[in-house]
């Protein structure tokens, strides 16, 4: 027995596999892939996951006022 390990993308629901596999072999094929989010259905749910993770310290407003404004006399 033989085994072979490499990553593809499917197309149109299919893979194609390396050219060294001859054809009429018998294969077993494993199938892994990272699942993927739940779709967020409402706006409030992904504004609010925005933050998700941050720190206190990444939420501090800056100190920064701004310029100080120059009036046209």
């Amino acid at each position: 027995m033989q085994a072979i390990e490499f990553e593809t993308m499917p197309q149109h629901r299919t893979i194609h596999v390396p050219d060294e596999i001859p054809d009429g072999v018998s294969l077993r094929v494993v199938l892994l892939w990272e699942p993927a989010a739940p779709p967020i259905d409402h706006f409030k749910s992904l504004f609010a996951s925005v933050t998700e993770g941050l720190t206190d310290e990444d939420l501090k407003r800056p100190n920064d006022l701004g310029r100080e404004p120059e009036w046209d006399i």
